[in-house]
């Protein structure tokens, strides 16, 4: 019997800076990864590793721009993904932002 059967396991995107990944027909854009002061999600303030992630609809429309470090929150077409990694890149290369999306 397959014990897996009705479960879903949650999706995870690695997307490197200056890059654009689509997630469910979204553009998501990653970029400026830096140490700086960013918000986390229970509203305190924060201060490490962040990436300037910027979301845009399918129709190109832009809906948000934010800047998140590790633990940050952000909305893709109504499901809540999680920022679980920023990476800066060693000597000059781009660095690199993974999301896990949120399951109920």
């Amino acid at each position: 019997m397959n014990n897996t059967m009705g479960k879903s396991s949650a999706r995870k995107i690695s997307i490197q800076e200056t890059t654009v990944a689509t997630i469910d027909g979204w553009k998501v854009t990653v970029g400026n990864i830096i140490i700086d002061d960013w918000t986390g999600p229970d509203g305190s303030p924060r201060r490490g590793l962040t990436a300037e992630i910027g979301l845009y609809d399918e129709r190109k429309a832009e809906r948000g721009r934010l800047t998140l470090g590790e633990g940050g929150l952000l909305e893709i077409k109504g499901r809540p993904w999680r920022v679980t990694l920023v990476s800066a890149g060693a000597g000059g290369e781009n660095g690199a932002v993974k999301l896990t999306e949120s399951l109920p």
